[in-house]
């Protein structure tokens, strides 16, 4: 089996029916009016995307680039840029960030200068009670590094661990050890971060259900706040597609061994005091890492190379071409490479999928956000069926004014996440590195 764009069959068509979209190239003037004319609330969270890694990893499938001294300083110039340009747009509209976090790419290869760039989202964002998460790689999480984010003011960190199995790290091309993953946790700890997240990997080329469970049970150890689970999905344009294609990797699990491994996960975690906070994540404290939400609802404003933004009524992505990113700024030109308008019934079911993904979804908040009936804009939506059919075989119930998903719902949303993930943003990445200012992409 393959976890690529064609594996969750029915499912993937009826994701692509309802998210297919059109991302057109528009003057500046434009991009600028649709941003401030779409905010949906004062609440913004804002994603920054680093591009920057050591080595590729061939299963990777977001924007990235190996990193040049040079062009990282550049880059950071870039980035204070378009946040001073952004800000300088959306002046007068009394926006709050509530949320900032940083992915990549690998932006735990730098330090001092996340210091900077909180420094100048301050200047130009109203920041006041905010939470600033990072990903990092294990092998770069000193403990100079460690405590000079902390410093920095990062309070929350999510370690790709992946495996603490050296056979699987290879197979990835992980540049980090088994060693490695367990002195950054400590060290993370010891800088006294407020949420630790560990991410690992399943779905893996020769992985049974036991050997997951075991690698699972060592992450649960080490005792991290919370623990996000993902399958390894593997899109067309990522190398590791290449490497199982010419038989060089072996293919993974098959769809039955991916359910027994997903409820078997559910119940490990269960068993060990963790809650489910999403359908691939648990967690101890109740609290989830940074800006999860706002990437389906909005509104989130993506600074960085590849970045992609939605305020709820407007999607745009910046180009995905780190010298292109930076010239445009360079030249005093935001570095957006496409747009598409968002209509009020596609950012329903934006919210309503995403609230179902972390469990329950609370139909008078519904109401509330859209100022409509709750069964009135779902119908209009379209999505009304899929509800009544999750209803009806048990995948969610309804419980005063509050629809939750079951444990066998989990399941199906696993598999529906998933199959967004591979059918839409993926496809976004895939179309936009292949050049870098089209003029229309249409997805998917």
């Amino acid at each position: 089996m393959l976890l690529d764009q064609y594996a969750f069959g029915s499912l993937s068509r009826r994701i692509r029916k309802t998210f297919s979209a059109t991302f057109r190239r528009e003057s500046e003037v434009k991009y600028k009016e649709h941003i401030s004319r779409t905010i949906s609330r004062n609440s913004v969270g804002i994603y920054i995307h680093f591009p920057f890694c050591k080595s590729l990893c061939p299963a990777c499938p977001y924007v990235r680039d190996t990193s040049e001294e040079g062009m990282v300083r550049a880059y950071f110039s870039a980035l204070k840029e378009e946040i001073k340009m952004v800000g300088k747009a959306l002046n007068g509209l009394d926006l709050k960030i509530v949320d900032i976090h940083a992915g990549g790419g690998t932006p735990s290869l730098v330090d001092k200068e996340w210091g900077e760039i909180i420094q100048t989202i301050r200047e130009h964002f109203d920041v006041q009670s905010c939470r600033f998460g990072i990903e990092a790689n294990p092998d770069d999480l000193t403990e100079d590094r460690a405590f000079l984010l902390r410093e920095c003011g990062v309070d929350e960190i999510s370690i790709g661990v992946q495996s603490f199995f050296k056979p699987n790290l290879k197979m990835l091309g992980r540049r980090h050890g088994v060693e490695e993953s367990l002195e950054a946790i400590e060290r993370c700890r010891d800088a006294d971060f407020k949420l630790i997240n560990i991410d690992m990997m399943y779905m893996l080329p020769n992985q049974t259900v036991d050997s997951w469970i075991h690698d699972l049970k060592l992450a649960l150890e080490l005792v991290p706040d919370q623990i996000t689970y993902y399958p390894l999905l593997v899109p067309h344009y990522t190398p590791f597609y290449r490497l199982i294609r010419d038989g060089r990797v072996p293919e993974q699990p098959g769809m039955e061994e991916f359910k027994r491994m997903y409820y078997a996960t559910i119940q490990t975690l269960t068993e060990c005091g963790y809650s489910p906070l999403r359908y691939y994540s648990f967690g101890r404290k109740g609290e989830e890492y940074s800006t999860v939400e706002l990437e389906m609802v909005g509104p989130l404003l993506g600074f960085g190379c590849g970045a992609i933004s939605f305020t709820g009524g407007y999607e745009y992505i910046n180009t995905c071409f780190v010298k292109e990113y930076v010239k445009a700024l360079k030249n005093g030109k935001l570095p957006i490479a496409g747009g598409r308008v968002v209509v009020k019934e596609e950012r329903a079911v934006r919210y309503v999928a995403e609230r179902l993904s972390a469990l329950k979804l609370r139909i008078q908040d519904f109401e509330k956000e859209f100022e409509e009936p709750f069964e009135t804009l779902m119908k209009r939506s379209g999505y009304s069926a899929a509800l009544r059919m999750g209803l009806l075989f048990g995948s969610f119930k309804k419980e005063g004014g509050e629809i939750k998903v079951t444990r066998k719902g989990m399941w199906q949303r696993n598999l529906g996440g998933w199959a967004f993930v591979l059918s839409i943003p993926c496809r976004i990445v895939e179309e936009y590195t292949k050049t870098p200012w089209p003029l229309e992409v249409r997805i998917p």
